[in-house]
């Protein structure tokens, strides 16, 4: 009897504590837990904010006008101040790609290049030591940004081309608009999103950059 009573007991103590212990409950993670959160993070996009504008996506081509005229009226200052800012604001899972047109074309690099912190620093130290000078060749420079977009690791659809300048195109012989369009049509055979940025009023200029952007997909602004 006292065998059973002690055995009981014991039985009583182990319910007792088995009440007590805390249920264990699943942590609040979406499904792939931290591994599935890093992959979400990778999947937003980087958003700039690029004279007065945002645009967004995970891979940005600037083609940017140094021809002679944007050393007029503080336009190349301006530049300079806008592409720094907006390379400043890129993570290190963007990537980036620079290309400078005038006579000749001038690329940052032949391909898209993470941007983490040392290739932001590389990017503004190349910009740094561009100046302004010769004739405007658009389409030669749209189109070898155009290659070097297409070296990008992201998706089609996250590439953005954005085309900066301050005119029409004067280019060795090559200044009738609708050629300019055509070649970067023809350029532009997978369709990758170009918006055009015009900075001043000249007519023939923002009926160009008008073009080029309706023609691939994106907007074109102008800034005054």
């Amino acid at each position: 009897m006292k065998k059973l009573i002690v055995l009981l007991s014991g039985l009583w103590v182990l319910t007792a504590l088995g009440a007590e212990a805390p249920t264990r409950r699943p942590l609040d993670l979406p499904s792939g837990g931290a591994r599935q959160s890093m992959q979400d993070q990778d999947e937003i996009a980087e958003i700039i904010h690029f004279y007065g504008h945002h645009y967004e996506a995970d891979a940005f081509l600037f083609v940017i006008d140094r021809s002679g005229s944007m050393s007029t009226g503080g336009k190349w200052g301006t530049l300079l101040e806008e592409m720094v800012t907006a390379i400043q604001s890129l993570s290190s899972n963007a990537e980036l790609g620079i290309v400078a047109f005038s006579t000749p074309i001038v690329p940052w690099n032949d391909q898209m290049v993470d941007s983490g912190p040392s290739a932001r620093a590389l990017a503004i130290t190349f910009l740094s030591e561009l100046q302004p000078m010769g004739a405007t060749c658009i389409s030669l420079g749209v189109n070898a940004g155009l290659q070097i977009l297409r070296t990008s690791s992201k998706e089609i659809d996250s590439r953005r081309l954005i085309l900066i300048g301050d005119g029409g195109q004067f280019c060795a012989g090559n200044n009738d608009a609708e050629m300019v369009v055509a070649e970067i049509v023809t350029g532009n055979w997978d369709m990758h999103r170009i918006d055009t940025i015009f900075l001043g009023n000249y007519a023939a200029g923002i009926d160009l950059f008008s073009a080029i952007a309706q023609e691939n997909g994106g907007q074109m602004r102008i800034v005054q």
